[in-house]
């Protein structure tokens, strides 16, 4: 979102209400971690950071009708694909009206099927996927201005378009079931998978999802399937279930993209091999957690594949967080990854990750 569209944002805020109290609130986070690694020709130890600051800023017009805006500052220290919007350090910035017909989005945010999917379960350390590389650079992973590639998918949810500015729109719930739409005028965003100088990344993005939130017997389901259209890019679809019961959880998630025979090429010379590969691939995952007192802990499996060539994922987690108190936890966690260019190529990493840490809140 650039300084102009903000500046009208916030000008116009004065007008949508004519009286009434606004509230606030903020949160935050700081963790940090060490980790030591143990890889295919090496061993390292790993120093890693981050930092998230939310504030959001809110008013009820009655018990229907409500409106609220978003600030959120995120920043990273030596982490690996350092994939802010703004490289080490970020921002999302949006607003949400809350009507008795649903609910409309605008500004940076993540799209639907992103906000529906609710497979595998995480804590601690690897909250997403790709904080593993923050230990084991994975060589299909890679963000560097020209030399960004993402050759295999790095999620089972639809992140093509980060954070680009949208809009969103969430239907009313029917029996514990919604749906949602939205619109990326422009899909290149640093968090996503697009690279800066690929020739589609102003091109405009379309998705949609369902979800749907049942309960039989103590039983919880939730479940979402999605698809998405990024012009000139490539067609995507989604899906994720997680089953919870008692302490106990267990959920999956999958993703496939194609591009329909409509592939196109950079005629950059500088651009990487496969630096789009994720355009013609396939992602899926798997993993169960419990959670006792102030215990919580995940183990997950994932994979991900490029139909064009052999560049491959695979990720073992063992994952815990112990919260010490409502301010402090602990984190501990074990992984093993291997990640293929090429059967025989130099670049492949296969090793584990031993990582400890702290976090922080308010």
């Amino acid at each position: 979102m650039n300084l102009r569209s903000l500046i009208l944002l916030f000008l116009l805020v004065p007008s949508l209400v004519k009286a009434g109290e606004w509230n606030t609130e903020i949160s935050g986070e700081v963790r940090g971690f060490y980790g030591y690694t143990d890889s295919r020709k090496q061993k390292d130890n790993h120093i890693v950071g981050d930092g998230e600051l939310n504030s959001t800023l809110f008013y009820d017009f009655n018990e229907d009708y409500g409106i609220s805006f978003h600030i959120d500052f995120m920043v990273g220290a030596d982490k690996e694909l350092q994939n802010y919007n703004q490289g080490k350090w970020g921002e999302e910035i949006y607003s949400i009206l809350n009507t008795p017909y649903g609910q409309l989005m605008v500004g940076q945010m993540f799209n639907v099927a992103y906000q529906f999917s609710d497979g595998v379960p995480t804590t601690g350390v690897f909250t997403n996927t790709s904080d593993i590389v923050d230990f084991i650079s994975n060589p299909n992973w890679q963000r560097n201005t020209k030399q960004t590639k993402f050759v295999t998918l790095n999620a089972t949810y639809i992140n093509t378009d980060g954070v680009a500015p949208k809009i969103s729109y969430v239907s009313p719930e029917f029996y514990g079931t919604g749906i949602g739409f939205s619109y990326t005028p422009k899909s290149y965003n640093r968090r996503g998978l697009i690279n800066s100088h690929a020739p589609y990344k102003n091109k405009s993005g379309y998705i949609g999802a369902i979800y749907t939130s049942q309960e039989i017997s103590g039983l919880y389901i939730d479940a979402s399937l999605a698809t998405a259209k990024f012009h000139d890019d490539d067609n995507e679809y989604s899906a994720s279930v997680r089953l919870s019961y008692g302490n106990w959880n267990i959920g999956g998630g999958w993703r496939k993209t194609d591009v329909n025979g409509k592939r196109t090429y950079s005629q950059d010379y500088e651009m990487p091999e496969f630096f789009d590969g994720y355009r013609e691939g396939q992602a899926w995952d798997i993993g169960i957690g419990y959670k006792i007192g102030p215990l919580q802990t995940t183990l997950s499996y994932f994979e991900s594949k490029s139909n064009n060539s052999n560049h491959q994922d695979k990720i073992w987690s063992l994952s815990n967080r112990y919260q010490v108190n409502q301010n402090a936890d602990i984190y501990l966690a074990v992984a093993h990854v291997d990640f293929e260019e090429d059967k025989y190529s130099s670049n492949n990493k296969q090793g584990w990750a031993f990582v400890t840490g702290v976090g922080f809140n308010f």
